[in-house]
């Protein structure tokens, strides 16, 4: 498409290049630069003044779709605030009734099984105690083999 309309581009170019170049051995034969330059500046300054006003109408355009989307927008802020109110009173209402309690059941029960363990004979304690005396008849084995037993040695 492009390479059908190329030759009908280049002819356009060349002829308003031929035209522009009449039009200035013209203006300068028959002295008429000032008119021509009085009428470029009137066509600048309509263009202008179309410019500013194109630029004013969009302007209030977009003043007018922001306040539209916000006037759309602060009703669903307003439901998001109430529905995220709901979901924290909800969080702390199964907090208080739901997760607090089982938390401290399951731990008054783990202190409870320690506290029978411990007084049945079967806690930590009876166990590092059985450690301290499985330590000391090691020592007792290894003196006993170096033949150091109660500060006595057989050297």
């Amino acid at each position: 498409m492009m390479r059908k309309a190329m030759p009908y581009v280049i002819g356009g170019a060349v002829a308003a290049l031929i035209i522009a170049i009449g039009l200035i051995v013209w203006f300068t034969i028959a002295g008429a630069w000032p008119v021509v330059v009085d009428i470029v500046l009137v066509f600048t300054a309509l263009t202008g003044a179309a410019v500013v006003l194109a630029l004013a109408v969009a302007v209030f355009f977009l003043t007018r779709t922001v306040l539209q989307v916000r006037d759309e927008v602060m009703p669903v802020l307003e439901s998001l605030k109430s529905t995220s109110s709901a979901v924290r009173e909800t969080a702390k209402t199964a907090g208080a009734f739901g997760v607090n309690p089982a938390v401290r059941t399951a731990s008054m029960l783990a202190g409870a099984g320690e506290i029978a363990a411990v007084v049945l004979g079967r806690g930590h304690v009876q166990k590092r105690a059985e450690k301290r005396q499985k330590r000391r008849q090691e020592i007792e084995r290894e003196l006993a083999a170096k033949g150091e037993l109660n500060g006595h040695s057989d050297h």
